[in-house]
């Protein structure tokens, strides 16, 4: 099938003629993967009941007059709702409709004046937590009780100011640009020493894999106390001691690139009320995390100058 243009794809309403489309699309995948279970086929049966009835919403996604998709929003208080029930015929999968079913049924949310809304998934759903998590979803503890195959809960809340998500993104779009540049860079070059004193690209990139390490525990060790106290770190002792100078260039790229897009994830993962959480360095004034995320993109961009790499 050729790609599928969005305005091919149309969202609708639920309405009763179409449960068996929405008890279809969910046992399909739940069986293929799982097992479905006694509160599936209620819902799924009953969904006018279960979801409709008690405040909730379900959308289908339509391509010309076939539903190929849908996603319900099933009501838990004044402020929640669970993102839930969503699945894509199997013959459109690829083609962005959960993606774009998941974009309506939030906006679906947002008009209600929800202030939040979670999911339930498995970790083996990989290309949907993946979807999730570049919607916004983080992960949460994920409790007892719900579904059997549930192992783990994610939330997105309205209104969070995400910055940090621009980071996030920002460091991808550096290391995309930035490795097929410094692969272009032969060996040798990358091994030279232009004086005494100052650091071959070898030991640039090798250093940025040392901010890497040292910025993460950062992140994350910041995330649970606010006005943390941490060392710096002696970049010249660590680059030494690392023996960068003495990796295969190329290695030293996939690592470099590797340990910034795990860092990616790292920074989109922070809740935003934890960017206001402060860090101390050494004996420098405290300042915010959401500083040092940010001066992190800054401070590998400068560095990558160094190497001839404009971004």
């Amino acid at each position: 099938m050729a790609p599928l243009q969005s305005n091919e794809v149309k969202l609708v309403d639920y309405i009763p003629a179409y449960q068996p489309h929405f008890e279809r699309l969910n046992k399909w995948w739940i069986e293929k993967y799982f097992t479905v279970e006694p509160v599936d086929e209620d819902v799924l049966g009953k969904p006018d009941q279960h979801i409709i009835a008690k405040g909730g919403d379900i959308i289908f996604a339509m391509v010309g007059e076939t539903i190929a998709g849908t996603v319900a929003l099933k009501s838990i208080d004044a402020e929640t709702a669970e993102m839930t029930k969503m699945a894509v015929d199997e013959a459109y999968q690829g083609h962005r409709i959960g993606w774009k079913l998941a974009e309506g049924i939030l906006e679906v949310a947002r008009k209600k004046g929800l202030k939040k809304v979670v999911l339930y998934s498995n970790t083996k759903l990989v290309p949907a937590l993946n979807m999730y998590q570049k919607l916004g979803f983080r992960e949460i503890p994920v409790e007892e009780g719900r579904y059997e195959r549930s192992t783990i809960k994610m939330e997105i809340v309205f209104g969070e100011e995400n910055r940090h998500y621009a980071i996030a993104d920002g460091l991808i779009d550096a290391i995309n640009a930035a490795v097929p540049l410094l692969k272009q860079i032969p060996e040798t070059v990358a091994a030279e020493r232009i004086s005494r004193g100052k650091w071959s690209p070898k030991e640039i990139i090798g250093h940025l894999i040392d901010s890497a390490i040292n910025n993460n525990v950062r992140f994350i060790r910041s995330q649970q106390i606010s006005l943390l106290e941490i060392p710096g770190y002696a970049q010249d002792f660590w680059v030494k001691g690392q023996a960068w100078q003495f990796s295969s260039w190329q290695e030293l790229i996939e690592l470099w690139a590797g340990m910034n897009k795990h860092l990616a994830l790292t920074v989109r993962a922070i809740p935003a009320k934890a960017l206001q959480h402060l860090i101390k360095i050494n004996e420098k004034e405290p300042v915010t995390l959401e500083y040092v995320v940010t001066d992190y993109l800054e401070h590998l961009k400068h560095h990558l100058t160094q190497v001839k790499i404009i971004l």
